[in-house]
């Protein structure tokens, strides 16, 4: 009865401290007070207790939200500000940790900071206090006690796909600000467009900032439809100087991205004598990945010493970024002078080639007073102690580079790339690919339990990446980073994150208000429902989960082949429907449902298929990648097949050239015919595989001799097999590596698999 009282106690205790908070990212430590302190038309500070550049960022916040003027007032402030007087020893305060602390309550308005930037911290949590009662505004009751708990806390924009000018660079920084990210990776040349002036070789901006065409729709469309207009832009010097200024204002960081050796076809269309093939090409209007690269001579190496001398000088970050990633050898297995590199220097291949021309970059910045940084693929060959890795292609560079006790931020594509699609709903605007909603970003943790506690500490936090092939508009861009964004904020800044429910509830309850008071055109994809999908005996349960209550959704079935037709049936948004498995030869059954919002519109209709196999168990021998691996082997069976566009929600993505696994059917049955639905998507290195090959076996998993194999030549591959069984083991073999000259050639091809029925 003791410990059933603690018990309760404790759970009451997590409760409490976990009540709704109108700050995001979560303070370290928040407690509300049920008290409303009211604000005038002004709001009265002592202007010296801050920084004239936060001043002005407050005064200026302040206006737009609510329209409040901030006043000087220093013998009777409103609000008393001022620094932590338990840190003023030996004549001065004491960075720590970059603490503040608010409280306010009836008695007491006060804001207390160790440092500037804590004092930043602090004036960003008191605009998100304030709250509107009516036609009145007012702040939370709230005693609050915080510091940030990673040291990098970063977004990243590539603004070389698509140009964003000064003032939308601007824009992008003031919302990084309002929830305390530090660190801005602003990736300035790529392929499409090198966007930064470098005086001694004006041609990069002249030629290689402006591109003749670009590609419109997806990548794999087919044909490709191209805007023939001149795109393109760059910044000068000073406005670089500009933005940085700005940004250090906001206490964020600028982190410049010049990439090598990959990614270089917009200098190479300016300088075409640093190839490998010296031939004159235009900066391209379409996306992937390109064989024209920096070729590893000394005179390229010495070019990019040049370019980065000057970069050196206008950037007063501590990394440089240089990129590293996906960059093709097949220039530098026939160049020439590539060969006498390796031969000269006793390399063993083209991998250490690149390693050596990183190795040479690194030592010239590590000279100048800087560190490098670059994406996971410079851990090839070797890195300097100097160098810091940025860890993408999952978690498992960034594991490796601390266990080396290399610096890391984890940026992987499961849980960070914003370019991809945040909901399966119809209305979401073309993305490359990939599925990340909001709760996935809150799952991330950029502290690998593979780590121990000395490795953790190469950790210094967490990024998200803007890549901007199908973002061309600031409405796009802040549509792709928020509320996402603010999962991530929460991610890096909380050393005890709170549950993602609490999360959702202190969103919707204070900061899509805050989001519309910035006017931030952020996404509403959590308000559209989705389905959710889980195995029954027999069969599949479907439920349509979302935030709202105004919806309800429509039923209608029919069998294909046949003319039945069921007619709507209404449904309650709260309703679980059960589809049971069809055994109808070779009749697949229909539903389709429509989710209907409050005024009758359709909102979403989804149309499932009634199969043999339907919620059927699934051991997958060969793991999906973490990336496309939504519902795991029940995405399946599931009854949805694939639609295009495609959208990773509904595939499961092998990045191997041989898959298998073995479907459960449950008891023994006839197997007739075997339907497998593949993804033909090239552009982005999805291709089809060659060959599926059935097995079946009644009792056991000792499968027969008997194989039964297909050549897929087509998204759509059916397999007569003719046998009784219940298991049913599927094995897929793809090409090894896409040949040169094809999409992502020299890689291994991507297998996506949406569906296998069973007739």
């Amino acid at each position: 009865m003791k410990n059933a009282a603690l018990l309760l106690l404790t759970f009451f205790f997590v409760q409490l401290a976990y009540s709704q908070c109108p700050i995001i990212p979560r303070p370290q430590e928040y407690s509300q007070i049920d008290v409303k302190i009211p604000l005038d038309d002004q709001l009265t500070l002592d202007s010296n207790s801050m920084s004239f550049s936060t001043w002005e960022y407050l005064k200026s916040n302040l206006k737009q939200q609510t329209g409040i003027e901030l006043v000087h007032d220093a013998e009777n402030p409103y609000v008393q500000f001022g620094e932590s007087p338990r840190l003023q020893v030996q004549g001065g305060p004491i960075p720590i940790s970059h603490h503040y602390q608010i409280s306010f309550n009836s008695n007491e308005r006060k804001v207390y900071f160790e440092t500037e930037e804590s004092a930043f911290h602090a004036v960003n949590s008191m605009l998100q206090l304030i709250q509107k009662d009516g036609l009145k505004f007012y702040f939370q009751g709230s005693e609050v006690s915080d510091s940030p708990g990673f040291e990098w806390r970063g977004l990243h924009l590539d603004v070389s796909r698509h140009f964003y000018t000064v003032d939308e660079v601007k824009r992008f920084i003031d919302l990084m600000a309002l929830y305390k990210f530090n660190t801005f990776h602003w990736h300035l040349t790529d392929d499409q467009g090198w966007r930064i002036e470098i005086k001694k070789y004006p041609k990069l901006a002249d030629i290689g900032a402006f591109r003749d065409s670009t590609m419109m729709g997806h990548y794999s469309d087919e044909p490709r439809v191209f805007d023939t207009k001149k795109y393109g832009g760059f910044y000068t010097q000073d406005q670089i100087k500009e933005v940085i200024k700005y940004a250090a204002d906001r206490f964020v960081n600028v982190v410049p991205e010049i990439e090598l050796p990959g990614h270089s076809r917009a200098a190479l269309a300016a300088y075409p004598e640093l190839s490998c093939t010296g031939e004159q090409k235009g900066v391209p209007g379409t996306w992937g990945v390109f064989d024209d690269i920096y070729c590893a001579k000394q005179e390229t190496i010495d070019f990019m010493k040049d370019v980065l001398a000057e970069v050196v000088e206008l950037f007063p970050s501590q990394y440089i970024h240089v990129g590293g990633d996906e960059a093709p050898k097949t220039r530098w297995k026939k160049c020439p002078d590539c060969q006498k590199v390796i031969a000269d220097n006793d390399l063993h291949d083209e991998h250490e080639l690149q390693s050596y021309f990183i190795g040479q970059i690194d030592e010239f910045l590590t000279g100048k007073g800087k560190k490098l940084i670059g994406w996971d693929e410079i851990l090839e060959g070797g890195l300097s102690p100097n160098a810091a890795v940025m860890s993408w292609r999952g978690m498992k560079g960034g594991i490796e580079a601390a266990k080396q006790k290399h610096e890391v931020v984890m940026t992987p594509t499961t849980y960070c790339y914003f370019d991809y699609y945040q909901s399966g709903h119809p209305s979401e605007p073309i993305a490359i690919g990939g599925f990340l909603p909001l709760e996935k970003v809150y799952r991330f943790n950029p502290v690998p339990k593979e780590l121990n506690e000395d490795e953790q500490r190469y950790i210094l936090g967490g990024q998200a990446n803007l890549w901007t092939e199908y973002i061309a508009s600031m409405e796009h861009l802040e549509y792709m980073t928020y509320p996402r964004a603010l999962a991530l904020a929460q991610t890096v800044w909380c050393r005890k994150k709170p549950s993602y429910d609490s999360f959702l509830s202190d969103f919707l309850t204070y900061q899509e208000d805050y989001l519309t008071r910035n006017k931030v055109n952020f996404a509403r994809s959590i308000h559209q429902p989705i389905l959710e999908i889980t195995r029954k005996k027999n069969g599949i349960n479907v439920h349509f989960k979302g935030v709202e209550e105004n919806y309800h959704y429509t039923v209608s079935t029919k069998e294909i082949g046949g003319y039945s037709m069921n007619g709507g049936q209404a449904m309650g948004v709260e309703d679980t429907l059960f589809f049971e498995r069809c055994y109808s030869g070779d009749k697949v059954k229909e539903i389709r449902t429509s989710v209907l919002d409050d005024s009758g519109g359709n909102s979403l209709v989804d149309r499932f298929l009634l199969h043999a196999c339907l919620g059927a168990e699934i051991e997958m021998v060969t793991q999906p990648h973490p990336k496309y691996n939504n519902n795991g082997s029940l995405n399946l069976v599931d009854g949805v097949k694939g639609t295009q566009p495609w959208k990773g929600s509904q595939w499961l993505g092998f990045d191997t050239s041989y898959v298998e696994f073995i479907v459960d059917l449950g008891e023994v049955q006839d197997i007739n015919l075997v339907n497998l639905g593949f993804l033909n998507q090239n552009g982005s290195w999805i291709y089809l595989p060659k060959l599926a090959t059935i097995q079946v076996s009644k009792k056991s998993k000792w499968f027969l001799r008997k194989k039964y194999k297909h050549g897929i030549e087509s998204e759509d591959c059916n397999i007569t097999v003719g046998k009784k069984g219940r298991y049913v083991r599927v094995s897929i073999r793809a090409m090894d590596l896409i040949p040169i000259g094809m999409d992502g050639g020299g890689n291994t091809p991507w297998t996506f698999i949406d569906e296998i029925m069973i007739n």
